[in-house]
């Protein structure tokens, strides 16, 4: 629900659920708790919609039936829905903070192959005489939730600034992703997505289709069932073997408890060392620019963080070398945490001290020690989080960390996507295959706004959450690993830890 960033919208495709049935839809949106759900034209689903309406408390809109417009104002925020972009003449209140319309498609030039926006005409006449202090976002259930592009139009002679956000499912390799956008009361918007079939007994790792189908039969309705059987009555299950019935148990623990379930009693590092932990923000999964770097030390309960508030491609390692520069200064041999660090933070931590601060070359090679908590318990197989998915945030609030406030209207996709519309204004070109008109025409584009302190607190919040799970894995109790039962029936479906974060 709205906690000062703004309400949270569900933008629900009906049939990107693989199971409509109350239970599930309970389920999603117990999980999402958002304030408004709109169920998106495309796919949509008398039945599911109704039991929405019967299940949430709050605003339903859906797409489906005659034309219709309405609008609903939460934290101040007001979002009108448009069933068609003829109703943006006349019938959506010219104050909207946000206006949804699924008429908003992206299309293809036949000439030029260029991308165009289905409707750029009609939401520009509606920015050019909206009576709104700030400029109104635009959104579409038919552009998934992680589309974000600004588009420019010409009305009367002026030019017109387009922010258009999708909210739709995000397609992914398998299932695809529901979302919640959290809709700032500045245009800012963070997403929250989860894989469609992580909800009823299929977030339960271990159980696909056919195992949730023999698990209703034998009377496991709900995550709750599941953690309170016996592996002997698990195993009783049709098609669930030894080794799937401890999956599933320590899986629906996990989830049931809000907890982590520990599956071996590997240590959890740094053993006897105090960690340091570490997030990095840059302008993207390839980084040009480490632009900030946020440190908590639970023993000095410290956040002592690097920002580099002029972020420049030319110079993209200050940060860096103020952090590195700081770190041999207060710490001998420091034992640093990131999430996913092995894959990403470390990784490109490392290669910036060695370009920009290679006089630290040695001293990050030898001196720091690096644990990814990530590594351990999801590629190691030492533990089951509680997340429908395994990225910090979704562990984190399972765990009960609340982000609340302006930084719940922000994640580390939307700043980075932000800081490099920033590197590109400041540089005058739009990348390498940019035409020199693109490039003039973004640099005639206001610069970019990013509000640094903002930024920081958002870094904080990741780092303080990073302590909180690394806290909850070395808390839980350690258990002793099982071997697999081989007389045991082979297993029907995957065992793999489900719901791994797609960094």
């Amino acid at each position: 629900m709205a906690t000062g960033g703004g309400p949270s919208l569900l933008a629900l495709r009906c049939d990107a659920l693989p199971d409509g049935s109350d239970s599930v839809v309970r389920d999603v949106l117990g999980h999402f708790a958002p304030d408004l759900v709109y169920a998106i034209r495309e796919g949509t689903d008398a039945r599911i919609v109704s039991r929405l309406r019967r299940a949430f408390d709050g605003p339903v809109v859906s797409a489906a039936g005659p034309a219709t417009a309405r609008a609903e104002t939460i934290d101040g925020v007001t979002v009108a829905f448009a069933d068609s972009l003829s109703l943006l003449e006349d019938d959506v209140p010219e104050d909207a903070d946000y206006v949804v319309c699924d008429a908003l498609q992206i299309g293809r030039n036949r000439v030029s192959l260029d991308a165009t926006l289905d409707g750029l005409e009609e939401i520009a006449r509606y920015q050019d005489r909206s009576s709104a202090d700030a400029e109104t976002t635009f959104c579409s259930g038919s552009l998934p939730a992680n589309y974000d592009h600004v588009w420019t139009a010409r009305i009367d002679g002026r030019r017109v600034r387009l922010r258009v956000r999708g909210i739709g499912p995000i397609p992914r390799s398998g299932a695809v992703e529901l979302a919640t956008s959290t809709l700032g009361q500045n245009g800012s918007v963070a997403t929250s997505s989860v894989p469609a079939d992580r909800f009823g007994l299929a977030a339960v790792t271990g159980v696909g289709p056919k195992t949730a189908d023999h698990l209703r039969a034998s009377g496991y309705e709900s995550r709750t069932d599941l953690a309170a059987a016996s592996l002997a009555e698990l195993r009783s299950v049709r098609g669930v073997g030894a080794s799937t019935a401890r999956t599933i148990r320590a899986s629906a623990r996990a989830l049931a408890g809000s907890r982590v379930v520990r599956r071996t009693d590997e240590p959890v590092p740094p053993a006897g060392r105090s960690p340091l932990f570490v997030d990095v923000e840059t302008d993207g999964l390839q980084p040009t620019v480490i632009w900030l770097i946020g440190t908590y030390d639970p023993d000095r309960e410290t956040y002592v963080d690097f920002l580099d508030e002029m972020p420049a491609r030319d110079d993209p390692g200050s940060a860096t070398r103020a952090f590195v520069s700081w770190l041999a200064a207060e710490y001998d041999e420091p034992s640093l945490v990131a999430w996913n660090g092995h894959a990403f933070d470390f990784e490109h931590l490392g290669r910036f001290v060695a370009r920009y601060a290679p006089e630290y070359r040695e001293f990050w090679t030898d001196d720091v020690s690096k644990v990814d908590p990530y590594d351990w318990a999801v590629r190691r197989n030492n533990a089951v989080l509680p997340g429908r998915t395994n990225r910090l945030e979704d562990v984190a609030a399972a765990l009960g960390c609340d982000r609340g406030g302006d930084i719940a209207a922000i994640d580390g996709k939307a700043l980075a996507s932000r800081l490099r519309r920033f590197l590109e204004h400041s540089s005058g070109r739009e990348g390498t295959n940019a035409s020199a008109t693109a490039a003039s025409a973004r640099k005639s584009e206001p610069v970019p706004e990013i509000d640094w302190n903002r930024a920081r607190r958002y870094c904080e919040a990741d780092v303080r959450e990073l302590a909180a799970i690394y806290e909850a894995i070395v808390d839980a109790e350690p258990v002793e690993p099982t071997q697999p039962d081989r007389s045991a029936e082979p297993d029907d479906e995957s065992t793999r830890q489900s719901g791994l974060a797609e960094f």
